[in-house]
């Protein structure tokens, strides 16, 4: 009796000890909300694909993670750098948000001229 009782203190004891609050900001970020500084390539393509429906208003339309081609849905979005990008699917939203940067990066932004009316 008095092991068990040993080890269900030592056990619980090891689960309050080691569930201890890390104060350290550096450890416990989000890594989806710590954002760092956009680059002047990123902000130029953000701005880019903003204008792509005409208005400068810092929504981005068209899904980025299909490369502009799609729709964007205004109940599925993500926020960049400032900018609101809409997206066609949870999919896509998913992937956006876990590398926004890159598939910005890696998106050719159309011009006037490769978007069907």
């Amino acid at each position: 009796m008095k092991r068990v009782f040993f080890l269900a203190a030592a056990t619980l004891s090891i689960a309050v000890l080691g569930c201890s609050e890390n104060t350290d900001p550096a450890t416990t970020a989000d890594p989806l909300t710590t954002t760092e500084p956009a680059s002047e390539a990123t902000l130029v393509a953000l701005q880019k694909a903003d204008l792509l429906d005409g208005t400068e208003d810092h929504v981005i339309e068209k899904c980025y993670v299909c490369k502009l081609g799609m729709d964007g849905s205004d109940q599925i979005t993500s926020e960049v750098h400032g900018y609101t990008a809409h997206l066609c699917s949870e999919a896509c939203r998913n992937h956006f948000d876990a590398s926004s940067d890159e598939v910005i990066a890696n998106t050719d932004i159309p011009s006037d001229r490769d978007i069907p009316e």
